[in-house]
């Protein structure tokens, strides 16, 4: 009893000590992510010798803002941040099977024309959950590292076509991303002071999903789909992870209660 009393004491001196603050706040980030395989940027050769191209799309997130500054130097910063992240593709279809067939028809069972081209995105909403240990240099001015969790809530395949069978499609392929992705982030922020308790925050970060997020390719196939894989002539040559990246610019409000730095 003695010991778990003086435990408690000492937690309750911790956290309320006067070196220590607490930041609460809201984030908007403006985004550019890509989801990167291989397989994508090395798409379906003989017979089908189809393009798939990555384009650039906009993406953004916004949440809540949560820190404890453990003393003038060192932070832990968290985030509920709800995020539609996207990645865009332009596609071109030549002849299939060389220019002796005009119609194909892929592995997933969709039928396209030779010579037609598509635009395709796919957003993904997650809800990501960083962890970022903050390294501060007393001026409001910071950098930090840290862990992510991004929590698939729905994701689609929305396509629109110049030829062929049909002029656009929008599939619901939530069931073929991996539920969650983990990703490593990288952080340079500052925080400017509006008055005594308030700041104004800009944010520059950095992430890598570092887990498989599955997914669906340019085409709107299913990566998980063995058929793109088997046969002799298979439309891919074998299975590739599917990895996002991004680039993220944001703001924010923060209050700070506790400590002045």
């Amino acid at each position: 009893m003695k010991k778990t009393f003086t435990l408690f004491a000492f937690l309750v001196f911790f956290f309320s000590a006067k070196s220590q603050s607490l930041e609460l706040g809201g984030h908007y980030f403006a985004e550019s992510n890509w989801f990167f395989n291989s397989n994508v940027t090395n798409a379906g050769g003989n017979p089908w010798n189809i393009q798939e191209n990555y384009a650039a799309t906009y993406s953004y997130s916004y949440g809540f803002h949560l820190a404890y500054n453990f003393n003038d130097h060192i932070s832990l910063e968290t985030n509920v941040l709800w995020a539609t992240l996207g990645q865009s593709y332009n596609n071109a279809y030549a002849a299939y099977n060389g220019g002796t067939v005009t119609t194909g028809v892929l592995p997933d069972g969709e039928v396209y024309t030779a010579g037609e081209t598509s635009k395709a995105t796919t957003t993904v909403n997650t809800i990501q959950i960083p962890a970022i240990f903050r390294f501060m240099a007393g001026n409001g001015a910071y950098f930090g590292l840290g862990p992510q969790i991004d929590l698939v809530s729905n994701a689609k395949y929305a396509a629109t076509y110049d030829d062929g069978p049909m002029t656009s499609q929008t599939i619901d392929v939530t069931k073929n991303y991996s539920g969650a992705f983990f990703s490593a982030v990288l952080s340079f922020g500052n925080n400017i002071r509006i008055s005594h308790s308030f700041f104004f925050n800009i944010n520059l970060r950095f992430a890598y999903n570092f887990t498989d997020m599955k997914g669906v390719d340019g085409l709107g196939q299913d990566l998980n789909n063995n058929a793109l894989y088997s046969g002799n002539n298979s439309f891919y040559p074998k299975y590739a992870a599917t990895n996002a990246v991004s680039a993220s610019f944001g703001v924010g409000l923060i209050y700070r209660i506790g400590h002045d730095f």
